[in-house]
């Protein structure tokens, strides 16, 4: 039995109540933990560790054994600031081919006075998922180039319920014509999935939710009056971009393509001929403001090409979002590598209506810890645009026994085990 087993057995009256956070980036690993207390999150403990070069590819696990050393030490530097061990764990998942999307499904009811049965609604989500499933398949078989790909489900959440348009929180005993069920899926592949579940295996955690990262950053994020406009939100990880589209009161979609900050750290150790371990420092150096003057103009130089680049592969993937809808002119960036002035820059500087359906030039905010909602830090460690999303994934580990509560979220989980999604 490992130590780390002992302790979490010492500490079993704290099991429902705490929850591991881990954010396995291809730069770094953050880990926290959280105390759910009276719906709000309480981050106690924090560690961070960073990633050889070798451990991640494009914000996938490339090897196992490597990433759970790490993550082992990230979360002993959680658990010895607060000496509380979780067993419960929250898994952020991240990379190329993670798909999120809202599928939904409008039932035409034969007797409109005939009030909505549970196994009406169970039949219209199983409708749901199968449609999704579908969809998930198409665009990895279509991504990969390979007609058969075993993918699985990472998260469903029911976004919205409507009976004859008219909003509902459960369409139960509701009468009307026409029932209409948006959900909220993430997909990946197998071999991604299994390789989290395997991390969460060897550090003795139990994995209660994996969840698309740029999905747990726009919910942690999205005040009412970002539901109610909508906004898009930008995560510029090490390996990887990752996009959340809010639109429509829910979260439309995500997307993700692989570009983040270590392109930045290879194009200023390739312009400024030095180690790539002295780029990244002197990329975090700019980020934070901290370069005199000459120095600072090398740095411009060096990353607005990436930058640039960056804007582009944004907008390629929101021309995709979009549909034939406009987008919500509002941009919201997080992740380490929003921290350089250049990226909000090349955001603001983009042709947008050239190629993306926006009513108006959007605007750009970099967000930090306090844009998270009812999540709040007592270490003081946290106080950058990269801690957002690992804080976002707290924010949704607090929910998780809110939505139990919900008779939708219920029905869902009891639908999924029965499909063996």
């Amino acid at each position: 039995m490992s130590p780390r087993k002992f302790q979490l057995l010492r500490r079993r009256n704290q099991f429902h109540s705490h929850y591991t956070i881990l954010d396995i980036g291809t730069e770094y690993i953050k880990a926290l933990v959280v105390k759910r207390e009276e719906g709000r999150g309480i981050v106690l403990g924090v560690g961070r560790v960073r990633q050889s070069l070798s451990d991640m590819q494009a914000g996938s696990v490339a090897d196992i054994q490597a990433v759970i050393d790490s993550c082992d030490k990230a979360l002993s530097e959680a658990e010895d600031m607060c000496q509380v061990i979780p067993g419960q764990a929250v898994i952020g998942i991240a990379g190329e081919q993670v798909r999120g999307f809202s599928t939904t499904v409008a039932k035409q009811r034969p007797q409109s006075q005939a009030k909505i049965t549970q196994a009406e609604i169970a039949t219209a989500l199983q409708a749901v998922q199968r449609r999704a499933l579908k969809e998930a398949v198409r665009q990895m078989s279509q991504d990969l180039g390979v007609t058969d790909v075993n993918v699985k489900l990472v998260h469903s959440s029911v976004t919205s319920v409507k009976v004859d348009g008219y909003s509902v929180n459960n369409p139960l005993d509701f009468q009307g014509d026409v029932m209409e069920i948006t959900v909220f899926n993430t997909f990946a592949p197998l071999a991604h999935i299994g390789a989290l579940q395997t991390i969460a295996q060897e550090l003795d955690l139990e994995l209660v939710a994996t969840v698309a990262e740029p999905y747990a950053l726009a919910r942690g994020c999205a005040s009412g009056d970002v539901l109610e406009l909508g906004g898009i939100f930008v995560d510029v990880g090490g390996g990887t971009t990752d996009i959340a589209l809010v639109r429509h009161g829910g979260i439309e979609a995500t997307r993700m393509f692989a570009l983040g900050g270590r392109s930045f750290t290879r194009r200023i150790a390739s312009e400024l001929t030095m180690p790539l371990d002295e780029a990244e420092l002197f990329k975090v150096a700019h980020g934070e403001g901290r370069l005199p003057a000459e120095q600072r103009a090398m740095a411009h130089r060096a990353v607005t090409g990436n930058a640039e680049v960056l804007a582009q592969g944004v907008a390629l993937v929101l021309e995709d979002l979009a549909g034939s809808e406009p987008l919500p002119p509002a941009i919201y960036l997080a992740g380490g590598g929003a921290s350089l002035p250049e990226v909000a820059e090349q955001l603001l500087a983009f042709e947008w209506t050239d190629a993306v359906p926006f009513p108006r030039r959007p605007s750009v905010k970099v967000l930090g810890p306090g844009d998270v909602v009812d999540v709040y830090d007592t270490t003081g460690l946290l106080g950058s645009s990269q801690d957002v999303t690992p804080m976002g994934l707290a924010r949704h580990a607090v929910s998780l026994e809110a939505e139990a509560d919900q008779p939708m979220g219920g029905l869902m989980r009891r639908v999924l085990k029965t499909m063996r999604v």
